[in-house]
């Protein structure tokens, strides 16, 4: 048990982490587009026809890249004002019941589809109809399957904590109590 707590879910969290290392580096490319749509279009009055669709994609796919992150890290929306006046046992109970029952099943269908969407995508070479560049859709649906993946990882191990919290809930800090490694 401590060897799941301490070496393998830290290590495997460490995927989350590089997840977001990804999105941070996918903030500095939308940055450097919008960036270079305002110069062409207003020192050079020649707008692009693709920065809108770069600025959707990327922001979509590091949105999506980073949750895993955000839930490692605590810091999504958490309405606990019941919960955490629960005893510690019952509180893991309740999580990982939530994550196990209802979040990953859901999670499992969406990640499932947008794999398989992303794969229809890439083996027709699907364009983005809606835009006047038309690019090829697949690295945004890829980036898409990639986060909920990402995620799907880190919920499977939040569940994997509180079930083991259930049974040893000194091991396992409450949700708002610790966060995992920094990036």
């Amino acid at each position: 048990m401590d060897l799941l707590l301490r070496r393998i879910l830290p290590a495997l969290d460490r995927v989350s982490a590089a997840l977001a290392v990804v999105a941070q580096a996918m903030i500095v490319v939308l940055i450097c587009v919008m960036l270079y749509e305002v110069a062409a279009r207003r020192i050079f009055n020649s707008p692009t026809l693709w920065s809108v669709d770069i600025v959707y994609m990327v922001n979509g796919t590091l949105f999506l890249i980073s949750a895993g992150y955000t839930l490692l890290k605590e810091r999504h929306v958490r309405i606990d004002f019941l919960s955490s006046r629960l005893p510690a046992r019952v509180q893991h109970a309740v999580n990982a019941l939530f994550y196990a029952l209802l979040f990953l099943p859901l999670l499992a269908l969406t990640t499932s589809a947008s794999v398989d969407k992303a794969w229809e995508a890439f083996v027709e070479k699907t364009l983005e109809n809606m835009s006047v560049w038309q690019p090829v859709i697949w690295p945004f649906l890829t980036g898409i399957a990639l986060g909920l993946l990402g995620l799907a990882l880190q919920v499977t191990l939040q569940t994997i904590r509180h079930a083991i919290g259930v049974f040893r809930p000194e091991a396992v800090p409450l949700p708002g109590h610790a966060a995992g490694p920094e990036l």
